[in-house]
């Protein structure tokens, strides 16, 4: 069975997607276009924009054209594509030859952007070709990033007709999610929800906890935090709730703040330097970012069930417009009457729920049965949700790192003092996992670690996508019992 084009097409609005959802409107032709993710209009907006008459693309970048290829450790390296690198003053996005945005570096020197020189963008080796100097040279390429996007198009819903300006935008297929023929190698993956256990198998639970690098603005936000707290002496005890709450917003993705808004600390210190709410987007939190790859791979792609366990109901909110947008099927489970509906065996019903929203706080007795896959959005609802989990399941804990996350996850193992200040908190710049890890006896010794670079087998079989460019390491464990092991 064809695959649905959707994951792709998503994927194409890195950077670009916005995330302000209403996710209780289901009329999407009220929101603005580029809220409409899965829609006709926001199929449109992933192509790649005309310039404008008049407009100097350079105005405030610089842009190259280059050759791109997966790292690898083979001998001999070919090139995979061609693309544009586009470099700001503070960015450099990597984009295929559709304009696809493929990767972002943050962290570099822009005397090394030249041309003949080899970079490093997260998992791809990038050689600059040669700078485009004038409006003409740059118009010319983005008509033929253009012209790459619907032949693209064209390809993916099996159209053999060319291009034409005047063209029509072709529509967007439907987003299917019934189950694809089952490949021998995938099939320990794909056990039908209906199979019987026999009674003797053994218990087990794969779960893998996942430390990723928070995005650009999560970063500059925490550090926006961070910098008021210090300058502002709001260091007290009285003050501490506020600015963790803020901090596990900013983790969980700073849209969320919206929500927050009358906090002094959120309209005085980090509103005037956000960008708008609705300008926010898929790729602007890194936990944010891991859900979004696995509702494309993993459910839409492989026509798996999925659960997504979070804290807040403002987080689940903004998942759900999510799959709203992109005409994902789930459905929120907060008693036994969803969850036996969510765990009834998969059918050829488009509308049958596929992806699982669970708020830690108000979480059913029953287990989870009908699907082999749950994300922890946060690492605080591990415990509260050890009671869903069924046998065989795939565990994704997710923390985001170098912030509040990272820093109670180590309080928790004892690899730091539990006294910490509030500075010592929110602050980013704090001490990797895995440093501590190599000095201190703790829980996770017994777990198994991976760390960059992974291998592209590593990242496809564990997280069905070598697109993870913000994950940095991973433990995981085989767990041969009902309960999640207590760290």
């Amino acid at each position: 069975m064809r695959r649905s084009q959707a994951p792709s097409i998503r994927r194409a609005a890195k950077m670009g997607a916005a995330i302000e959802l209403n996710a209780k409107n289901d009329n999407n032709a009220a929101a603005p276009l580029e809220m409409q993710w899965g829609t006709a209009g926001d199929y449109k907006g992933f192509r790649p924009r005309k310039y404008n008459e008049g407009e100097n693309p350079l105005a405030d970048k610089r842009i190259f054209l280059v050759l791109w290829r997966k790292q690898s450790n083979k001998k001999h390296k070919t090139w995979t594509g061609n693309g544009t690198l586009e470099v700001t003053a503070t960015k450099a996005t990597l984009k295929d030859e559709t304009g696809k945005v493929m990767d972002v570096l943050t962290c570099f020197k822009h005397e090394k952007i030249q041309e003949d020189a080899l970079l490093e963008i997260g998992m791809r080796d990038v050689e600059i070709q040669v700078e485009l100097t004038t409006a003409a040279e740059c118009i010319a390429q983005r008509k033929e990033e253009i012209e790459n996007w619907y032949r693209q198009q064209e390809e993916s819903v099996g159209l053999v007709s060319g291009h034409q300006e005047t063209s029509g935008i072709p529509q967007r297929p439907p987003n299917l999610l019934k189950r694809p023929k089952r490949l021998p190698e995938c099939k320990f993956l794909n056990e039908s929800s209906s199979c019987v256990i026999p009674a003797a198998a053994p218990f087990k639970l794969d779960e893998y906890i996942c430390m990723l690098e928070p995005a650009e603005l999560q970063y500059q936000t925490m550090q926006l935090l961070a910098d008021y707290c210090r300058d502002s002496g709001m260091q007290q005890t009285s003050a501490s709730a506020d600015f963790l709450q803020v901090a596990e917003q900013i983790c969980d993705h700073p849209v969320l703040l919206k929500h927050i808004e009358n906090q002094p600390v959120v309209s005085d210190a980090l509103v005037p330097h956000l960008p708008p709410w609705q300008e926010m987007g898929v790729y602007d939190s890194a936990k944010f970012e891991f859900v979004h790859l696995m509702l494309d791979n993993l459910v839409a792609g492989c026509g798996e069930k999925c659960a997504i366990v979070a804290n807040s109901q403002n987080c689940l909110d903004i998942i759900r417009g999510y799959c709203q947008c992109w005409d994902i099927p789930h459905t929120q489970v907060v008693d036994g009457l969803h969850a036996n509906c969510f765990n009834a065996p998969s059918t050829e019903d488009a509308k049958a729920p596929m992806v699982a929203l669970l708020m830690a706080s108000q979480l059913p007795k029953e287990r989870l049965t009908g699907c082999k896959y749950v994300i922890l959005y946060n690492y605080s609802a591990r415990a509260a949700a050890r009671h869903l989990l069924a046998a065989n399941m795939r565990i994704y804990t997710l923390i985001t790192a170098d912030c509040l996350e990272e820093r109670q996850f180590e309080q928790h193992l004892g690899l730091v003092n539990s006294t910490d200040s509030l500075m010592d908190l929110i602050s980013p710049r704090m001490e990797d996992t895995q440093q501590l890890l190599r000095v201190l006896q703790n829980t996770l010794t017994s777990w198994s670690q991976w760390q960059r670079p992974f291998s592209e087998a590593f990242l496809k079989d564990t997280f069905f996508s070598d697109e993870l460019s913000s994950l940095r390491c991973v433990f995981s464990k085989l767990h041969k019992d009902p309960e999640l092991q207590v760290l």
